[in-house]
Protein backbone atom coordinates (compact mmCIF):
# COMPACT_ATOMS: atom_id res chain seq x y z
CA UNK A 1 0.00 0.00 0.00
CA UNK A 2 2.69 2.38 1.00
CA UNK A 3 4.67 1.71 -2.16
CA UNK A 4 1.61 2.20 -4.37
CA UNK A 5 0.80 5.56 -2.74
CA UNK A 6 4.42 6.74 -3.18
CA UNK A 7 4.35 5.73 -6.82
CA UNK A 8 1.03 7.48 -7.28
CA UNK A 9 2.41 10.72 -5.80
CA UNK A 10 5.53 10.54 -7.98
CA UNK A 11 3.45 9.88 -11.08
CA UNK A 12 1.28 12.90 -10.29
CA UNK A 13 4.40 15.02 -9.81
CA UNK A 14 5.77 13.90 -13.13
CA UNK A 15 2.47 14.68 -14.84
CA UNK A 16 2.31 18.09 -13.18
CA UNK A 17 5.90 18.84 -14.25
CA UNK A 18 5.15 17.77 -17.80
CA UNK A 19 2.07 19.99 -17.88
CA UNK A 20 4.18 22.87 -16.58
CA UNK A 21 6.79 22.26 -19.26
CA UNK A 22 4.11 22.20 -21.93
CA UNK A 23 2.67 25.49 -20.66
CA UNK A 24 6.15 27.07 -20.60
CA UNK A 25 6.75 25.81 -24.10
CA UNK A 26 3.46 27.28 -25.30
CA UNK A 27 4.30 30.62 -23.68
CA UNK A 28 7.76 30.60 -25.25
CA UNK A 29 6.38 29.76 -28.68
CA UNK A 30 3.65 32.40 -28.42
CA UNK A 31 5.73 35.26 -27.03
CA UNK A 32 9.26 34.56 -28.31
CA UNK A 33 9.51 31.98 -31.08
CA UNK A 34 6.64 33.16 -33.27
CA UNK A 35 7.62 36.92 -33.01
CA UNK A 36 11.24 36.04 -33.78
CA UNK A 37 10.12 33.93 -36.71
CA UNK A 38 8.00 36.80 -38.04
CA UNK A 39 10.87 39.26 -37.65
CA UNK A 40 13.22 36.87 -39.41
CA UNK A 41 10.79 36.38 -42.29
CA UNK A 42 10.31 40.17 -42.57
CA UNK A 43 14.08 40.75 -42.50
CA UNK A 44 14.65 38.15 -45.20
CA UNK A 45 11.92 39.81 -47.28
CA UNK A 46 13.57 43.20 -46.89
CA UNK A 47 16.96 41.76 -47.81
CA UNK A 48 15.38 40.14 -50.83
CA UNK A 49 13.94 43.53 -51.89
CA UNK A 50 17.32 45.24 -51.40
CA UNK A 51 19.04 42.57 -53.45
CA UNK A 52 16.42 43.03 -56.13
CA UNK A 53 17.27 46.80 -56.25
CA UNK A 54 20.78 45.94 -57.42
CA UNK A 55 19.49 43.99 -60.42
CA UNK A 56 18.82 45.40 -63.88
CA UNK A 57 15.35 43.78 -63.90
CA UNK A 58 14.28 46.11 -61.08
CA UNK A 59 15.71 49.27 -62.67
CA UNK A 60 14.24 48.39 -66.04
CA UNK A 61 10.83 48.60 -64.42
CA UNK A 62 11.80 51.84 -62.62
CA UNK A 63 13.72 53.63 -65.38
CA UNK A 64 12.46 57.09 -64.40
CA UNK A 65 13.72 56.61 -60.86
CA UNK A 66 17.12 55.50 -62.20
CA UNK A 67 17.38 58.59 -64.44
CA UNK A 68 16.39 60.86 -61.55
CA UNK A 69 19.01 59.33 -59.25
CA UNK A 70 21.68 59.64 -61.94
CA UNK A 71 20.73 63.30 -62.55
CA UNK A 72 20.86 64.07 -58.83
CA UNK A 73 24.23 62.33 -58.51
CA UNK A 74 25.73 64.16 -61.49
CA UNK A 75 24.34 67.51 -60.32
CA UNK A 76 25.69 66.97 -56.81
CA UNK A 77 29.07 66.00 -58.25
CA UNK A 78 29.22 69.11 -60.42
CA UNK A 79 28.23 71.27 -57.45
CA UNK A 80 30.98 69.77 -55.31
CA UNK A 81 33.43 70.24 -58.18
CA UNK A 82 32.42 73.89 -58.59
CA UNK A 83 32.72 74.60 -54.86
CA UNK A 84 36.12 72.94 -54.81
CA UNK A 85 37.24 74.90 -57.88
CA UNK A 86 36.18 78.17 -56.26
CA UNK A 87 38.04 77.24 -53.07
CA UNK A 88 41.19 76.47 -55.05
CA UNK A 89 40.82 79.71 -57.00
CA UNK A 90 40.39 81.70 -53.79
CA UNK A 91 43.77 80.41 -52.68
CA UNK A 92 45.27 82.25 -55.67
CA UNK A 93 42.97 85.24 -56.01
CA UNK A 94 41.21 87.65 -53.68
CA UNK A 95 37.66 88.84 -54.34
CA UNK A 96 35.91 92.08 -53.61
CA UNK A 97 33.37 92.14 -50.78
CA UNK A 98 29.70 92.74 -51.67
CA UNK A 99 29.96 96.48 -50.95
CA UNK A 100 33.12 97.07 -52.96
CA UNK A 101 31.52 99.43 -55.53
CA UNK A 102 31.63 102.40 -53.17
CA UNK A 103 33.70 105.52 -52.79
CA UNK A 104 36.45 105.21 -50.20
CA UNK A 105 35.16 106.50 -46.81
CA UNK A 106 38.61 107.78 -45.90
CA UNK A 107 38.70 109.87 -49.06
CA UNK A 108 35.21 111.24 -48.43
CA UNK A 109 36.08 112.08 -44.82
CA UNK A 110 39.18 113.92 -45.96
CA UNK A 111 37.23 115.76 -48.65
CA UNK A 112 34.52 116.67 -46.13
CA UNK A 113 37.14 118.04 -43.76
CA UNK A 114 38.65 120.10 -46.57
CA UNK A 115 35.24 121.52 -47.53
CA UNK A 116 34.38 122.40 -43.92
CA UNK A 117 37.43 124.64 -43.50
CA UNK A 118 36.48 128.08 -42.16
CA UNK A 119 36.31 130.61 -44.99
CA UNK A 120 37.98 133.33 -42.91
CA UNK A 121 40.87 131.00 -42.25
CA UNK A 122 41.11 130.32 -45.98
CA UNK A 123 41.21 134.04 -46.74
CA UNK A 124 44.08 134.54 -44.29
CA UNK A 125 46.54 132.95 -46.71
CA UNK A 126 46.29 136.01 -48.94
CA UNK A 127 44.60 134.29 -51.88
CA UNK A 128 47.44 131.82 -52.40
CA UNK A 129 46.87 128.16 -53.26
CA UNK A 130 48.69 124.87 -52.81
CA UNK A 131 51.48 124.20 -55.29
CA UNK A 132 50.96 121.60 -57.98
CA UNK A 133 51.98 118.11 -56.82
CA UNK A 134 53.93 116.15 -59.47
CA UNK A 135 52.61 112.64 -60.05
CA UNK A 136 54.50 109.99 -58.12
CA UNK A 137 53.54 106.30 -58.27
CA UNK A 138 54.57 103.75 -55.67
CA UNK A 139 54.10 99.97 -55.71
CA UNK A 140 52.21 98.00 -53.09
CA UNK A 141 52.46 94.19 -52.87
CA UNK A 142 49.11 92.49 -52.34
CA UNK A 143 48.97 90.40 -49.17
CA UNK A 144 46.52 87.78 -48.02
CA UNK A 145 43.29 89.42 -46.88
CA UNK A 146 43.72 92.49 -49.10
CA UNK A 147 41.04 93.72 -51.49
CA UNK A 148 41.34 96.44 -54.10
CA UNK A 149 38.73 98.56 -52.38
CA UNK A 150 40.50 98.04 -49.05
CA UNK A 151 43.79 99.15 -50.59
CA UNK A 152 42.08 102.27 -51.98
CA UNK A 153 40.64 103.06 -48.55
CA UNK A 154 43.98 102.46 -46.84
CA UNK A 155 45.71 105.04 -49.04
CA UNK A 156 42.72 107.43 -49.10
CA UNK A 157 42.22 107.06 -52.83
CA UNK A 158 39.13 106.76 -55.01
CA UNK A 159 38.48 103.22 -56.27
CA UNK A 160 38.30 104.56 -59.84
CA UNK A 161 41.87 105.89 -59.53
CA UNK A 162 43.29 102.56 -58.34
CA UNK A 163 41.20 100.42 -60.72
CA UNK A 164 41.94 102.48 -63.84
CA UNK A 165 45.66 102.61 -63.04
CA UNK A 166 45.97 98.83 -62.53
CA UNK A 167 43.36 97.35 -64.88
CA UNK A 168 43.00 98.18 -68.56
CA UNK A 169 39.36 99.19 -68.93
CA UNK A 170 38.22 96.96 -66.11
CA UNK A 171 39.65 93.71 -67.49
CA UNK A 172 40.12 91.44 -64.48
CA UNK A 173 39.05 94.17 -62.08
CA UNK A 174 37.29 91.72 -59.76
CA UNK A 175 40.46 89.71 -59.14
CA UNK A 176 43.75 90.64 -57.52
CA UNK A 177 46.54 88.15 -57.03
CA UNK A 178 48.54 87.70 -53.87
CA UNK A 179 51.99 89.19 -54.43
CA UNK A 180 50.82 91.40 -57.30
CA UNK A 181 52.36 94.88 -57.46
CA UNK A 182 49.53 97.46 -57.27
CA UNK A 183 50.33 100.98 -58.47
CA UNK A 184 49.43 103.65 -55.90
CA UNK A 185 49.61 107.31 -57.05
CA UNK A 186 50.10 110.19 -54.63
CA UNK A 187 46.84 111.86 -55.73
CA UNK A 188 43.46 111.02 -57.23
CA UNK A 189 43.09 111.20 -60.99
CA UNK A 190 43.26 109.12 -64.15
CA UNK A 191 45.52 108.77 -67.18
CA UNK A 192 43.94 109.96 -70.44
CA UNK A 193 45.30 109.51 -73.94
CA UNK A 194 45.86 112.72 -75.89
CA UNK A 195 44.75 112.12 -79.48
CA UNK A 196 43.74 115.62 -80.49
CA UNK A 197 43.77 119.15 -79.13
CA UNK A 198 45.22 119.08 -75.59
CA UNK A 199 43.79 122.51 -74.73
CA UNK A 200 40.28 121.38 -75.68
CA UNK A 201 40.71 118.18 -73.67
CA UNK A 202 41.87 120.11 -70.60
CA UNK A 203 38.91 122.48 -70.94
CA UNK A 204 36.56 119.52 -71.21
CA UNK A 205 37.99 117.90 -68.06
CA UNK A 206 38.18 121.19 -66.15
CA UNK A 207 41.93 121.05 -65.51
CA UNK A 208 44.23 123.94 -66.63
CA UNK A 209 46.77 122.84 -69.20
CA UNK A 210 49.58 124.31 -67.06
CA UNK A 211 48.56 122.02 -64.19
CA UNK A 212 48.64 118.98 -66.48
CA UNK A 213 52.14 119.95 -67.65
CA UNK A 214 53.35 120.49 -64.08
CA UNK A 215 51.85 117.26 -62.71
CA UNK A 216 53.33 115.15 -65.50
CA UNK A 217 56.65 117.03 -65.62
CA UNK A 218 56.45 117.73 -69.36
CA UNK A 219 56.07 120.72 -71.66
CA UNK A 220 54.17 121.25 -74.87
CA UNK A 221 57.10 120.17 -77.05
CA UNK A 222 57.02 116.68 -75.49
CA UNK A 223 53.36 116.05 -76.24
CA UNK A 224 52.92 113.55 -79.08
CA UNK A 225 49.66 112.02 -80.36
CA UNK A 226 48.63 109.02 -78.24
CA UNK A 227 50.67 110.00 -75.17
CA UNK A 228 49.07 109.21 -71.81
CA UNK A 229 48.91 112.12 -69.36
CA UNK A 230 47.73 112.09 -65.75
CA UNK A 231 44.80 114.45 -65.10
CA UNK A 232 44.65 115.17 -61.35
CA UNK A 233 41.22 115.08 -59.69
CA UNK A 234 39.48 113.74 -62.80
CA UNK A 235 37.38 110.57 -62.48
CA UNK A 236 35.40 108.48 -64.92
CA UNK A 237 31.65 109.05 -64.95
CA UNK A 238 28.57 107.19 -66.12
CA UNK A 239 29.05 103.99 -68.09
CA UNK A 240 32.83 104.48 -68.22
CA UNK A 241 33.07 104.42 -64.41
CA UNK A 242 30.86 101.32 -64.27
CA UNK A 243 33.15 99.51 -66.70
CA UNK A 244 36.34 100.61 -64.98
CA UNK A 245 35.12 99.58 -61.52
CA UNK A 246 33.65 96.30 -62.77
CA UNK A 247 29.97 96.95 -62.06
CA UNK A 248 28.81 97.32 -65.66
CA UNK A 249 28.72 93.82 -67.16
CA UNK A 250 26.23 91.42 -65.60
CA UNK A 251 27.11 87.73 -65.59
CA UNK A 252 24.80 86.51 -68.40
CA UNK A 253 24.02 83.04 -67.08
CA UNK A 254 24.03 81.21 -63.76
CA UNK A 255 26.68 78.61 -64.61
CA UNK A 256 30.24 77.61 -63.92
CA UNK A 257 33.41 78.36 -65.90
CA UNK A 258 34.22 75.37 -68.12
CA UNK A 259 36.78 76.99 -70.43
CA UNK A 260 38.73 80.21 -69.87
CA UNK A 261 39.87 82.99 -72.16
CA UNK A 262 43.20 82.39 -73.92
CA UNK A 263 45.13 79.57 -75.52
CA UNK A 264 43.77 76.03 -75.13
CA UNK A 265 43.67 72.73 -77.00
CA UNK A 266 40.71 72.36 -79.32
CA UNK A 267 38.47 69.61 -77.86
CA UNK A 268 37.78 68.29 -81.37
CA UNK A 269 41.18 68.51 -83.09
CA UNK A 270 43.51 68.68 -80.05
CA UNK A 271 45.30 71.57 -81.81
CA UNK A 272 46.36 74.59 -79.76
CA UNK A 273 44.31 77.69 -80.61
CA UNK A 274 43.16 80.94 -79.00
CA UNK A 275 39.78 80.88 -77.26
CA UNK A 276 38.30 84.37 -77.63
CA UNK A 277 35.65 84.12 -74.93
CA UNK A 278 34.71 82.27 -71.77
CA UNK A 279 32.50 79.18 -71.67
CA UNK A 280 29.90 79.13 -68.90
CA UNK A 281 28.41 75.64 -68.55
CA UNK A 282 24.75 75.33 -67.52
CA UNK A 283 21.84 72.95 -68.19
CA UNK A 284 20.05 73.30 -71.52
CA UNK A 285 17.27 75.86 -71.29
CA UNK A 286 18.92 78.01 -68.61
CA UNK A 287 18.06 81.68 -69.18
CA UNK A 288 20.72 83.88 -70.83
CA UNK A 289 20.51 87.59 -70.00
CA UNK A 290 21.98 90.74 -71.54
CA UNK A 291 25.19 91.77 -69.81
CA UNK A 292 24.64 95.49 -70.46
CA UNK A 293 22.18 97.89 -72.07
CA UNK A 294 22.52 97.99 -75.83
CA UNK A 295 21.13 97.27 -79.28
CA UNK A 296 20.94 93.84 -80.92
CA UNK A 297 22.98 94.08 -84.12
CA UNK A 298 23.26 90.40 -85.12
CA UNK A 299 20.97 87.39 -84.67
CA UNK A 300 22.10 84.40 -86.67
CA UNK A 301 23.60 80.94 -86.96
CA UNK A 302 27.26 79.99 -87.36
CA UNK A 303 28.70 76.46 -87.84
CA UNK A 304 30.98 77.02 -84.84
CA UNK A 305 28.96 79.36 -82.59
CA UNK A 306 25.59 77.83 -83.45
CA UNK A 307 22.70 80.17 -82.70
CA UNK A 308 24.22 83.44 -81.50
CA UNK A 309 23.42 87.05 -80.66
CA UNK A 310 25.64 90.15 -80.79
CA UNK A 311 24.75 93.29 -78.83
CA UNK A 312 26.42 96.68 -79.32
CA UNK A 313 26.90 98.81 -76.21
CA UNK A 314 28.21 102.27 -75.42
CA UNK A 315 31.88 103.39 -75.50
CA UNK A 316 32.89 100.88 -78.22
CA UNK A 317 31.88 97.71 -76.35
CA UNK A 318 29.93 94.74 -77.68
CA UNK A 319 29.03 91.29 -76.34
CA UNK A 320 28.45 87.95 -78.07
CA UNK A 321 26.33 85.02 -76.84
CA UNK A 322 26.83 81.68 -78.61
CA UNK A 323 25.51 78.06 -78.71
CA UNK A 324 21.98 79.18 -77.78
CA UNK A 325 19.11 76.69 -78.00
CA UNK A 326 16.53 79.48 -78.28
CA UNK A 327 16.68 83.21 -79.14
CA UNK A 328 13.99 85.55 -77.80
CA UNK A 329 15.15 88.87 -79.33
CA UNK A 330 15.31 90.15 -82.88
CA UNK A 331 17.82 92.24 -84.76
CA UNK A 332 17.45 95.96 -84.09
CA UNK A 333 15.80 95.46 -80.71
CA UNK A 334 16.93 97.59 -77.77
CA UNK A 335 17.69 95.52 -74.66
CA UNK A 336 18.35 96.45 -71.06
CA UNK A 337 20.84 94.97 -68.61
CA UNK A 338 19.47 91.67 -67.28
CA UNK A 339 16.82 91.26 -70.02
CA UNK A 340 16.27 87.70 -71.26
CA UNK A 341 17.94 87.05 -74.63
CA UNK A 342 17.60 83.29 -75.04
CA UNK A 343 18.43 79.93 -73.50
CA UNK A 344 21.60 77.88 -73.07
CA UNK A 345 22.02 75.20 -75.71
CA UNK A 346 24.41 72.90 -77.53
CA UNK A 347 24.15 74.23 -81.08
CA UNK A 348 27.13 74.60 -83.40
CA UNK A 349 30.53 73.12 -82.58
CA UNK A 350 30.05 72.23 -78.94
CA UNK A 351 30.87 69.38 -76.57
CA UNK A 352 27.94 70.05 -74.22
CA UNK A 353 25.37 72.65 -73.18
CA UNK A 354 27.09 75.94 -72.34
CA UNK A 355 27.18 79.64 -73.21
CA UNK A 356 30.12 80.99 -75.20
CA UNK A 357 30.37 84.61 -73.99
CA UNK A 358 32.62 87.32 -75.40
CA UNK A 359 33.19 90.95 -74.43
CA UNK A 360 34.76 92.99 -77.23
CA UNK A 361 36.23 96.47 -77.08
CA UNK A 362 36.50 98.16 -80.45
CA UNK A 363 35.90 94.73 -81.98
CA UNK A 364 38.79 93.05 -80.16
CA UNK A 365 37.84 90.29 -77.65
CA UNK A 366 39.04 90.88 -74.09
CA UNK A 367 39.03 88.58 -71.08
CA UNK A 368 35.48 88.68 -69.70
CA UNK A 369 36.35 86.59 -66.63
CA UNK A 370 36.88 88.95 -63.72
CA UNK A 371 35.03 91.74 -65.53
CA UNK A 372 31.52 90.42 -64.76
CA UNK A 373 29.43 90.90 -61.67
CA UNK A 374 26.40 88.92 -60.50
CA UNK A 375 24.82 92.01 -58.91
CA UNK A 376 22.00 93.78 -60.79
Amino acid sequence: MIRSSICTRRLRSVRAFSRLCRRIGQVLRRHIFFPLKSLLILALYRVQILLRVFTWRFWRLHLRLLISLLYISITAGLAVYQVRAVQLEKQRFLYYPESWVTRAPVHEARQSADNSTDSSEARSVGGGSLSVLPIDIKLYRVREGDTLTGIAERFGMDLDTIASLNREWGSGVHLIQIGEAIKIPNQDGIFIGVDGDLDALCEEKGVPVEVVFAVNGVDRTQINPGVQLFFPGVQHTGIERSVITGSAFLRPVAGWLSSAFGYRRDPFTDVMHFHRGVDLAAPTGTTVRAALDGKVVVVGFDPVLGNYVVIRHQISYSTLYGHLSQIWVSRGATVTRGQRLGAVGNTGKSTGPHLHFEIRRRGVPINAWGLMTSRY
